[in-house]
């Protein structure tokens, strides 16, 4: 239903499609943030455009309410060109199909000739075509003026090492220069805001159907070395948590799930003892993981054998993160001896392990989506080559 006819400014010139951080951690929706605004900078200086506010459109989340939902209404009814920033989080966020319906019906619905071209995909992360919804799949993702390292880590990775920013200048003038490109020679007419709250997800048939194997490394109570404190454990590792309290009670496993279940990925638990030699040899992985471990597990003999071999094997589509939780008495006082075995064990690993910045629960949930991504990152690498089988790099959108 169509709301009511209204006289209206002209549009953004691109609307960038995106979704939110979740659980109110809103440091990565700051790094969208930087890209929206490098963008807008880029469509200014490469268009003749009398305001800077025309450039570019972006939720941020500041309004509510029946003003929030008209003005992405009309932001869609308006743009010149729609950039919608894939990751598995994007497509099962229920909004994010609504603008995306919201501009196709418009598409659909121009006044003469075939449905024109103005969708311009980019990257946050990597995803694999077989792995977009219907809706998403004939419209081509894989830009090579952006740039091969673009293409392996995607903007998210681009924007966390200063090393990289050269390619994330890159990739944001080659992704403005696309939008102009499109914005300037393909005329896609306005059309009346649609009541965006009635409007169907268009990615209802998307299924984060990637497995993430995460695994818990840490000692049942029952199997504590000598004197340990059995409160931060349980009767299987996935129950430990090194930072419980009244205001985090429940297991870091938990957690750990919610986070990863946000980002488009089904957890699944997975044991140390499986990443041995004899199985990893010539083996190709089905999907990334993330490894948990505490440093009190290297007490168990077999255990420390069995992240030796881990570390031997080499499995970058594993990232591994260790909490230390100095809060606790005993944890502080041995952390010489723990740190030193941990460090002969995982030698192969061990210049690439922050373990000191995850010495609080806020840290953890600021670390564990890094590492999710950074095996996302990997995994899709090992699995997948970019371009994806049959695509066609020089075909335009």
């Amino acid at each position: 239903m169509a709301l009511q006819s209204t006289p209206r400014p002209p549009g953004p010139y691109f609307f960038l499609s995106y979704a939110h951080t979740p659980n109110g951690d809103h440091k990565t929706n700051r790094w969208v943030a930087k890209l929206f605004k490098d963008l807008c900078d880029h469509v200014l200086e490469l268009t003749n455009l009398p305001d800077p506010s025309m450039a570019g459109f972006m939720d941020t989340g500041l309004l509510t309410g029946h003003l929030w939902h008209q003005r992405l209404a009309e932001a869609l009814a308006t743009c010149r060109v729609f950039v919608p920033l894939y990751s598995p989080r994007y497509f099962v966020r229920p909004n994010c199909g609504r603008e995306w319906t919201a501009f196709v019906h418009r598409l659909d619905h121009q006044p003469d000739g075939p449905r024109p071209e103005a969708i311009i995909p980019a990257l946050w992360t990597p995803m694999q075509a077989d792995a977009l919804p219907q809706a998403a799949r004939s419209i081509q993702f894989v830009h090579q003026d952006l740039g091969a390292r673009y293409r392996d880590v995607g903007f998210y990775g681009l924007t966390k090492l200063t090393a990289r920013r050269p390619h994330y200048q890159v990739a944001t003038l080659a992704l403005a220069q696309r939008i102009v490109e499109v914005g300037e020679n393909i005329r896609v007419e306005p059309i009346e805001p649609l009541d965006f709250l009635s409007l169907n997800n268009a990615f209802e048939d998307f299924d984060a159907a990637q497995g993430l194997t995460l695994t818990i490394v840490a000692p049942r109570r029952e199997s504590l070395p000598p004197g340990r404190n059995p409160h931060f454990y349980g009767r299987v590792p996935e129950e430990w948590n090194p930072f419980r309290s009244e205001e985090q009670p429940r297991s870091l496993w938990s957690y750990a799930v919610e986070l990863a279940t946000a980002q488009g990925f089904r957890p699944e638990i997975g044991s140390l003892y499986d990443f041995t030699p004899d199985l990893l040899t010539g083996k190709q992985p089905t999907g990334p993981g993330v490894m948990i471990i505490d440093p009190w597990a290297l007490d168990d003999p077999d255990c420390l054998a069995a992240l030796a071999a881990f570390d031997q094997a080499e499995l970058p589509w594993v990232s591994v993160i260790i909490p230390w939780n100095l809060d606790d008495a005993e944890t502080a006082s041995h952390e010489p001896r723990l740190k030193a075995a941990l460090q002969a064990t995982l030698s192969k690993r061990w210049s690439d392990l922050a373990t000191e910045s995850i010495d609080h629960f806020s840290n953890f949930r600021r670390a564990f989506p890094d590492a999710l991504n950074r095996a996302g990152n990997q995994f899709l690498r090992k699995a997948t080559p970019y371009p994806p089988k049959g695509s066609n790099p020089e075909s335009t959108d």
